[in-house]
Parts: structure tokens; sequence; C-alpha cells
């Protein structure tokens, strides 16, 4: 039915949606950045990439797959038309990775921590100094491209004079003898004055002590806005690294702007933008050091001489001393994009969306993708299944195509709504679903596999919920004119607006997915979720909601009031505890903040509190099925099981996009995973070499996680 130049088409039209990170758009024959032909604006009228253009900081902030990238390579080809912009590309997520793989230990800095802190200073220091040579280095390679292009108009030895400055630059951060000339009376400073506070600190503790007790007393009692943060801030723990201010001292922040600042004006720039990819995939505390010392002083320092385009996640947005009030904030996420111009017409616009950029796509490699699909479906059926099983999700949709393509195309049959939902469902459990495998395999803390199993527990508890709706309005039990026998809608759910913090998890991984806030019968502020379309075919429920004016409040219906049983999910897994017996005192999370001025020390007895989790079995469970084969690390776990989808030998490049990381890291880590562990099996006899896993990495996919 289809011509193979058509099927290589479809197939080009899903891989180029499915890219990661800097995966460029390039033309296979020229070698051409096809970006300007394939970008399409989540809005009409590119309104985000002009946003996203003006002289300001701005933090695009969407999930995995939304486009954060995309916008930054269509950013970076606008500004390279623009002779008095310098666009500066960083991969925050490569440079933090490399930095804790580098870094070296000092031993003069012995003296000024122990050995926990000073891996962590290490690790701080070589990330900064790693991003500060990062911005030097994509300056003198415009440079580089500046001069080259104007050779025979410049005069003087300004190149050489930039060079040389460039080169200072870098010798300074790279340089360690220089740097130690600053650190040490940085930090010996910092010794004497810890050595002080900790004198203190005794006194300080006991004397807050009263105000305490006092304050715990008043949130028992329901009054908590007389409790003031900076009390505890006065007396914080002496003892606590401050990180921030030593490498803002340490690498001469300040300095170092005035320098960048002298190099570029001598280019003719009168703008550095500089784009931060990747942000939100770094530890929390690494988050907030980067942002404190490179973001924020670069911004507030520079006389608006630089410019951030910050990629971020939800919920892992930090500002800093960065005014959030000139900031601009684009949410690239379903709801919080589509509902700040017209609530009424959300799904209409994010489906337009969805049909732009899916025409776009076969337009270009194929010419038109109506011939591909049944003629039971419409087009605009066609756009609105995509949406609803991508949630706007473009990787999402180039996973579904490639699913597509090698289900339905490759055997030159059409593309049925079935095929759609079945693709959808297999995206769930090889893409979403994995998630949880982290748990068993990865070599985790016992509190990062406590959080992933209480999330599991709340994602079930939703799903359990979800079908036994279904089954009360299936068998009568729901009466009234809105639950219908014959099409039992339960894929959607509402929690109070205080409780969302709960599911950020579940949605940050697309489990969920935030569709509507509303009042609900009761008059309170509620969130609206979606179940992830596969999840929900996976578990036999009906995705959606009848037509019609009488069903736009059906999901804030009572029965789908989810509030209670999110809580309870919490509750019967982590119990703030008291562990004197006669005193056994129980702590909720709005008592932490005491509880960490204290050192976790009971306010009653001043015997040790901790947190007791009820999934604990369920881990020690884990820990025995995972002893049949070998922990491994959350990337390695990420090469096996995409090996393990592959099925067949295949080189690093091919599976570089699929687990967003660079072919050489893979290369690396399958060398270990064959030598140490012999998870996987390298072929030696291409070059370069490729990869499969043995019967032992066949394994981590046998693990049911469901």
């Amino acid at each position: 039915m289809y011509t193979e130049d058509e099927k290589i088409g479809f197939s080009n039209a899903a891989e180029s949606l499915k890219k990661y990170r800097r995966a460029e758009l390039v033309d296979d024959n020229s070698g051409k950045s096809l970006l300007d032909k394939l970008y399409v604006d989540l809005l009409p009228g590119n309104v985000v990439l002009e946003k996203c253009m003006r002289d300001n900081t701005t933090f695009l902030v969407g999930r995995k797959g939304t486009g954060k990238s995309t916008i930054f390579l269509k950013l970076e080809n606008e500004y390279r038309k623009r002779k008095q912009f310098l666009p500066c590309y960083v991969d925050v997520k490569t440079i933090y990775e490399s930095s804790q793989a580098q870094a070296i230990n000092q031993p003069y800095l012995e003296e000024f921590f122990d050995e926990e802190k000073l891996n962590k200073y290490l690790i701080s220091r070589n990330f900064i100094r790693s991003t500060l040579k990062g911005i030097y280095e994509e300056i003198d390679k415009q440079r580089q491209s500046i001069f080259g292009r104007v050779a025979n108009k410049v005069r003087g030895n300004g190149n050489e004079s930039i060079k040389k400055q460039i080169s200072e630059l870098l010798y300074k951060i790279e340089d360690n003898e220089k740097l130690k000339d600053v650190e040490i009376p940085i930090l010996q400073q910092r010794k004497n004055k810890l050595n002080k506070e900790s004198r203190n600190q005794e006194e300080c503790v006991e004397n807050s002590s009263a105000n305490i007790n006092a304050n715990i007393k008043k949130i028992d009692a329901g009054v908590t806005n007389e409790f003031k943060y900076g009390d505890i801030n006065e007396c914080k723990d002496g003892n606590e690294t401050e990180y921030t201010n030593i490498l803002l001292q340490v690498f001469e922040i300040k300095n170092i702007i005035d320098e960048i600042k002298s190099i570029l004006k001598k280019m003719g720039i009168t703008k550095l933008v500089i784009m931060l990819d990747d942000v939100s995939e770094i530890e929390e505390t690494a988050i907030k050091l980067f942002i404190d010392t490179v973001v924020a002083p670069l911004n507030n320092w520079s006389e608006e001489f630089v410019k951030f385009k910050v990629a971020f996640y939800p919920s892992r947005v930090h500002y800093g001393k960065i005014d959030p009030g000139k900031i601009d904030i684009i949410n690239l996420d379903f709801y919080n994009l589509y509902s700040e111009f017209d609530t009424n017409k959300m799904e209409e616009n994010a489906i337009d969306f969805t049909r732009r950029l899916l025409e776009n796509r076969f337009q270009y490699y194929v010419g038109s993708m109506d011939q591909f699909f049944d003629d039971k479906m419409t087009m605009p059926d066609v756009y609105t299944m995509f949406f609803r099983t991508s949630m706007n999700v473009p990787r999402i949709m180039g996973y579904l195509l490639a699913y597509l393509y090698q289900s339905v195309i490759i055997y030159g049959k059409k593309i049925t709504k079935q095929d759609i939902e079945n693709a959808s469902e297999k995206y769930y459990e090889d893409n979403i679903d994995a998630f949880f495998r982290s748990s068993t395999y990865c070599l985790l803390s016992i509190e990062e596999k406590r959080n992933i199993a209480q999330l599991k527990k709340v994602r079930d508890a939703i799903v359990d919920q979800a079908k036994e709706i279904k089954r009360q309005i299936v068998k009568g039990e729901l009466t009234g004119r809105l639950y219908q026998k014959t099409a039992p809608y339960s894929s959607h759910f509402h929690v109070l607006q205080n409780t969302e913090k709960y599911l950020e998890s579940l949605e940050l991984n697309h489990f969920i997915t935030k569709c509507e806030e509303k009042s609900n019968r009761d008059g309170k502020k509620v969130n609206v979720y979606c179940l992830n379309y596969g999840l929900a075919k996976k578990n036999n429920i009906i995705w959606g909601r009848a037509q019609g004016t009488i069903y736009r409040k059906y999901f804030i219906e009572r029965i789908f009031n989810f509030t209670s049983l999110v809580l309870e999910q919490i509750r019967e897994t982590k119990v703030i505890k008291c562990t004197n017996p006669a005193c056994g005192r129980i702590f909720d999370d709005s008592e932490i903040p005491f509880l960490t001025f204290t050192r976790f020390q009971c306010p009653d007895c001043h015997s040790k509190v901790e947190t007791y989790s009820k999934v604990d079995e369920e881990i020690e469970h884990q820990f025995q099925q995972a002893n049949k084969i070998p922990l491994v690390s959350k990337e390695e776990l990420d090469i096996i099981l995409e090996l393990n989808r592959r099925k067949e030998f295949c080189k690093a490049r091919d599976i570089a996009e699929e687990i967003d990381m660079e072919s050489r890291r893979i290369a690396q880590i399958c060398k270990k995973l064959d030598e140490d562990k012999g998870i996987v099996i390298r072929n030696k006899r291409c070059n370069p070499y490729e990869y499969c896993t043995s019967e032992i990495g066949e394994k981590y996919s046998d693990v049911e996680v469901s």
C-alpha cells in the first residue's frame, strides 16, 4: 500500500520528534539545519519564541519532552543572525556529571572540611569551574568565528588581545595554585568564624527552646502565622557549609563579570545570552548552588549585559537572588500554557498545536499524513487522539509514531484508533512505568527507595479507585443522569490544591497530567488531573468524558475527590515519631521546620525523633529480589533497559538519543558493565564497538513493577 519512500518518510518524521536535548534536525544530504523549516511554536504566531527573545532573563518550565531544548536550538539560531548578540549554550547536566567524576582532592582543603563535606565541596568547586570554563570556551569559539568572517577588515591586534584575555580567564580557574592563593584565606576566615559560632550554639538553642515549644503549640492549635523563620535562621547550625559565599569569593565572580564584558565589547557584542539546559536534572542542592553562585550574580551584577534562558522542570525552579518580577516565566505544559489565555478553549488550542506539529513534520518528510490513517477516523479525530495520548508532549508523539511504524506501517496497513491506543499503552509500559523499576535494581539510598515506593502506592490507589468508580457506574450503584453505564468514564479525578505537592513527582514523570482548576461542589479550589492514556488503557479505564454542557463539571463530583485517598497513602507510608517509648509523640509535616532546627530532638523529652517508613518491608523484599543480580546506577539501568528493548547488537550512537546520554559516556559504561559485571556483551570486531545484553542483563526487564 505504501511506497518505500513513504515508509522511510513516516519513520523519519517519528524519529525527528523523538530527539533529545541538542539533537540537531539536519538534512541527510546537505547536512544543513532544518530547524527553520521544522520548528513549530506551541502558540500561533511564534508567541513563545518571541517571548523568549525579549531582553529579559527567561525561565522555560516544562516536563521532559515538552520542547525546551528545541526552543534553545531555535533561539541560538535566531541570535546568531543578530551581530550584537552572543548566544552561549551550557549543558548543565553533562557538566555536573563530569564534575562528579573529575573532582580531584586537594590535600590543603582537608584542614577545613571533614571527609563528607570535603567531597561535596570538591564537586561544587569543580562544577562551578567547569561551568565557567564552558562559557569562556564558547566565547572563544565565537571570537574565532567573528574574526574569521571579518579578517580582512580588522586592524591592529584586537583579535590577539581578546584571545589573550580569554586565556588569562581560563588560567585563573584552571590553575589550582592560582585558586589556592585566594581560597586559603577565605576558608581560614570561615573556620575561625565557625569555631566562634560553635561556642555560642548551645546557648542559642537553650534560649530558643521555650519559643519553639510555644510555636509548636500554636501550630497544634492551628495558629501558624506568628512563627518567624528568621528566628531559626539567626541560630542556624554554625557548621553548615556556606558553599555559595565561599565560591563566589574563590572564583572572584564580580571580576569575572567585568572581564567578560570587556572582552565582548571588543568583539562588538552588547548582550551575552546564556542558555542553561537540563538544570533540573542535577541534585536539588546543586541547583541552588549553581543558581546562587553563577546565574544570580552574572544576571544581577552585569548591568543588563548578561541574560539567561534557563530550562527547569515544574516544582524544581529556584530563583535564588534573582527578582522573580524581572523574569519571564514560560510554562510549556498543557494546562499552565493554554489556561493563561482562554480556559474555555484550552484543549482546542492544544489540539491545534498537535495538528500544526504533525502536519509540518509529515509535509516535509512525506508530503501528507492522512494517507496513513483509517478512513473511519477524520483528521480532527487523529489530532485529538494524539493530543490525548501525549498531552501535547512532542517527544511522546514521536514515540507513538515510532511504535505505529513498527506495528502497522511496515506491514502496509492503515492506522486505526485502536492502534494509537495500543501504542500509548506500550509507551507507558516501556518508558513511564519503568520509573518504578529503578527502586529495585538501582543503587539508591533507602530514603530514595522509600519515596519511590510511596509514589507507587499513591499511583496504585488512584488507579484502583478509578476502576472502582467505573464498576459502580456499570453496576448502577452510582445513579444520576451524569453516570452512563455504556460510557463509565473514570479517567480523571480532583484534589484540593494544598494536596498537589504530593502529586508533583507523578505528574513530572507523566503518570498524570493537570488539566483544570475549578471549584468543587463544596466551593473549594481543586486541581483536576487525568491519568496517562496508556495507564488508563492498561487498566481498562475509559479515558475522557461524555460531550455536552451538563458534563463540563463531571469530574468535580464528590465521587472524584481523591484528596483523602492521596493523604491516606502518605500517612500510611510515613510516621515521624519520638524514639522515647515513654513519650512516643507523633509529628506531622508542618512541624518539620522546628525539628530541623532542634536536630530532630523531641521538644517534650529531648529524645531523638526519627521517620519510620511503613514500606520498609517492601523495600527489604526488593533488596532480596535485587540480590539475584547486581545492583546498578540509574545511568547503567537506562542503558541496560534500552539494550533489552533493542534485542540485538547496536552502537552507542544508536541509543544515545533514546536515553539522553552522550555516545562516549555510553561506551565507557558498557565497558564497565562488560568487564566488571558481565551484564553487557561487546562486539569488538567492529569499529565503533556494538553492544547487547547478556543473559544476566536480560533479567533486568523481567521484573514486574506494575
